[in-house]
């Protein structure tokens, strides 16, 4: 019989301002990543829109409102703490009020514009550096 990989799922926030956009540096790995986060365990039939908002709450604050496009990006990565696979979908948003907040969750956080943002250390078993070289490109033609 074959092993079926098992994942955690998470939404991730791809935020444009000015030709630029929002990473964060994770506490516990000290790699860069995406504002957003896991479904929670009785989320299950909540909207991912609800989801998400929930998360950036938690990580930029309670006054950052995001609108989102409709085109996604998906990718995979490993957790380098505990070696848990994670599922990730990123949609490209733009701020709508407030201005981002840095939790306990992450030590840093950058707007950057896409030559600084692929210099950055993201985990090294992770399809990152794709996903977001695809996001640009969404950012880039228009369609997000």
């Amino acid at each position: 019989m074959r092993a079926i990989q098992r994942f955690e799922v998470s939404l991730k926030a791809f935020i444009v301002r000015d030709g630029r956009a929002l990473f964060m540096r994770e506490a516990d790995s000290g790699y860069w990543e995406l504002p957003g986060g896991r479904i929670d365990v009785g989320e299950e039939w909540e909207p991912h829109a609800a989801i998400l908002a929930r998360e950036l709450a938690e990580e930029l604050g309670p006054d950052v409102a995001v609108l989102f496009g409709a085109e996604a990006v998906t990718w995979t990565r490993q957790r380098p703490t505990d070696g848990v696979y994670l599922f990730l979908l990123a949609r490209v948003g733009h701020i709508t009020e407030g201005e981002p907040l840095l939790s306990d969750e992450h030590t840093e956080l950058a707007w950057l514009a896409p030559e600084e943002a692929s210099r950055l250390a993201f985990p090294p078993a992770s399809g990152y550096r794709d996903a977001i070289a695809e996001l640009w490109r969404l950012v880039d033609s228009g369609v997000a």
